[in-house]
């Protein structure tokens, strides 16, 4: 008990020392494993560029043929598009200093160290994994969003509070109080407004030596029922809470990711926060009084080894995603 107490205590103190002095890392890891061997290259596609009325390949689940929609009026000013057109939107969470620019270009690595005036500053900005596919109308089955966890400058810091154990990880004094107080975030792109609700958050590793990775990031497009259920299945399992959220084939998917060091930095690893897009027609509101903690979410192997157990299987209410139990039925190995 003594020797837990002083790892706990460890391991605070290297979160604080991490968040005090401002060091992350985040996306990097991903950028690396994703982009090799050219982590600079541009998409084959012009997918990203803003002023075409000319629609791209679009990576969503639905297609529109209806006419481009104008930069809306909020964002079309010289603060914001006119000054940067590298910007893709604006991302805003209750109850957090998160409401910051999104911005887009060719690659994964320009805005970890720019910020919306393109200075270069180690606190980079938020921005949108460059192979997601924005249209005036459309937007990726899964747009990705990154940014660093600091305590300054845009950051995803406060996303990490999302996290049941996030001020206590002897996980004896867990809450849910961050997704009780927002259970929806908003983000509009430049053209349409958008709002998210959350359903699931993970804690996951980014290297093999630390247990099997899930590459969450490489799920940008969804191109068919096997590929989303499989895929929400993945996160349904290494869910930390549950919600009262249910999905379905042909949702939108918002996904935050930052850096996230509870075993200091040589342990890589991230935390995820997962919500889809508000359907046409559908209320934007939640029943939160039915979340709750999963007391046994999947984790990578180096976290059984320092504390022992393993994970004890899927236990979530599966009904919640629309089809799914029809689809386990003949695909058991998801």
């Amino acid at each position: 008990m003594a020797q837990f107490k002083k790892m706990k205590k460890a391991l605070a103190l290297l979160m604080a020392v991490c968040m005090v002095s401002g060091v992350s890392a985040c996306g990097e890891q991903q950028n690396v494993e994703e982009n090799s061997p050219s982590v600079t290259e541009a998409p084959k596609d012009e997918t990203t560029t803003k002023a075409t009325t000319t629609a791209p390949k679009v990576t969503t689940t639905t297609t529109t043929t209806l006419p481009p929609l104008p930069v809306m009026e909020k964002y079309d000013t010289e603060e914001w598009y006119q000054k940067n057109n590298d910007m893709i939107g604006w991302i805003q969470i209750d109850g957090t200093p998160i409401d910051f620019p999104v911005l887009q270009c060719d690659d994964n690595k320009y805005y970890l160290t720019r910020d919306f005036d393109r200075n270069e500053v180690k606190q980079g900005a938020i921005f949108a994994d460059y192979k997601c596919t924005f249209t005036t109308r459309t937007r990726p089955a899964n747009t990705i969003l990154y940014g660093h966890n600091m305590i300054s400058g845009p950051s995803f810091a406060k996303v990490t509070t999302y996290c049941p154990w996030y001020s206590d990880y002897s996980r004896k004094n867990m809450n849910i109080n961050q997704y009780l107080t927002a259970p929806t975030i908003k983000f509009d792109t430049i053209w349409e407004e958008g709002t998210y609700k959350v359903f699931a958050a993970m804690y996951v590793n980014t290297q093999e030596k630390h247990g099997e990775v899930f590459k969450y990031y490489k799920q940008r497009d969804i191109k068919n029922e096997t590929e989303f259920y499989t895929y929400i299945t993945k996160i349904m399992d290494r869910s930390l809470f549950y919600t009262d959220v249910d999905l379905e084939y042909g949702d939108e998917l918002l996904t935050l990711s930052t850096c996230y060091y509870p075993f200091g930095k040589e342990v890589d690893t991230r935390f995820v926060l997962f919500a889809r897009r508000v359907r046409e027609g559908e209320s934007a509101e939640v029943d939160t009084s039915k979340a709750y903690i999963n007391d046994d979410p999947l984790y990578f192997d180096y976290w059984y080894q320092l504390y022992g157990g393993s994970w004890g299987g899927r236990k979530w209410d599966t009904t919640k995603v629309k089809g799914l139990d029809k689809f386990l039925e003949t695909h058991p190995e998801v």
